[in-house]
């Protein structure tokens, strides 16, 4: 009787779980430590090339960049202090490459969010290359920044691939298309590729060799590279630079009514993006049977941006970083998943001191 009301004692002076651990019953739980909010460490994460033949092939493909570089005037990439990622070669070899900033302190009552920027699909359109270098310096300065302008990344994570098609731009002369012919912005395996993409390239492109989509849906592995991204990080949005048609594009939920939550932010953030860039053009771009537009946003629902530059003219890339540079940064710190809240823009009053 005395063992009873002891035990019964036990229990009523703590958990029943904690209780049928003490007495052996049960295994204990293991207490994850409390998350203590830091001041936010935007870095670059470590890369995962660690093979000699990889870490030469990315060497090599460095010093060639640097040369494409000097010769367009464009001072020094910076290649070789990256971290790069890479599991894919193109079709001359070339490592497609990729990396990688994020919040080394997130907090684990909300998601990561993603948002992928992708330069260099058209070899042609040198511009947006270079543009993206100039992203990646800048996400390289976040972490030198005041910690109130920090706070914008936490639970962030930005994935960059400067020339998803080297391939085509280390050429001589660069080209559209891959080194195969295609144009791999036409290769997505879209559901309308099979019915639609070589009957539309014949008979209204009139065979274009600049826009041939290729004898198979997803056959490039440039585009293979970009599924492949889009499958290992799930963004939340997607940024993808061209040049020369003077415009931002949208693909994706569109708004409350059509989109929910998610269009609704993806609308207002299409708006602050044209504002920071001096009312930059919106307009209304159609999608493609195999278009990265059409796969990820309109088939996916990933809000996906597109935008053009208004130039390939190499000697204007000081032009264009100053003039978009906002709407980048408005594009990576907006929040978009339903989790963060109710639509608002994005605060980057902190930014001007930022290359």
């Amino acid at each position: 009787m005395k063992y009873l009301l002891l035990l019964s004692i036990f229990f009523s002076s703590c958990s029943f779980q904690k209780a049928k651990e003490t007495l052996g019953f049960a295994p204990a739980v293991e207490q994850k430590p409390a998350w203590i909010k830091k001041d936010v460490k935007f870095v670059m994460q470590n890369s995962d090339v660690q093979v000699a033949d990889q870490q030469k092939d990315v060497r090599d493909y460095c010093q060639k960049l640097e040369q494409s570089f000097e010769r367009y005037g464009w001072g020094k990439s910076e290649c070789d202090k990256v971290k790069w990622s890479w599991q894919l070669h193109s079709h001359d070899g070339d490592p497609l490459i990729y990396a990688i900033w994020a919040d080394n302190n997130p907090n684990p009552e909300k998601p990561i969010t993603t948002t992928l920027i992708m330069c260099g699909v058209h070899g042609d359109e040198i511009t947006p290359i270079k543009f993206c270098f100039d992203v990646i310096s800048m996400l390289r300065d976040i972490d030198k920044s005041k910690p109130e302008f920090r706070e914008n990344f936490r639970n962030k994570r930005v994935v960059v691939a400067p020339l998803v098609s080297p391939d085509s731009y280390f050429k001589r002369y660069p080209s559209r298309t891959n080194a195969r012919g295609v144009d791999i912005n036409r290769n997505f395996p879209t559901k309308d590729w099979t019915k639609d993409a070589l009957r539309l390239w014949a008979h209204r492109y009139g065979k274009d060799k600049r826009r041939y989509p290729g004898a198979k849906a997803g056959s490039e592995t440039e585009t293979q590279f970009q599924v492949e991204l889009i499958d290992n990080f799930t963004p939340g949005k997607i940024v993808s630079v061209h040049s020369p048609l003077t415009m931002l594009d949208y693909d994706g939920p569109e708004d409350f009514q059509t989109g929910g939550e998610v269009g609704n932010k993806a609308s207002q953030l299409l708006i602050q993006m044209s504002r920071k860039a001096s009312g930059y053009r919106i307009k209304n771009y159609p999608f493609f049977p195999g278009s990265l537009g059409n796969y990820a946003g309109n088939e996916r629902g990933i809000p996906t941006f597109t935008l053009e530059l208004p130039s390939s003219d190499n000697r204007r890339h000081k032009e264009y970083w100053k003039q978009f540079k906002g709407a980048i940064r408005a594009a990576i710190i907006q929040e978009l998943s339903v989790d963060y809240g109710v639509a608002g823009e994005a605060n980057t009053s902190d930014e001007e001191h930022l290359n």
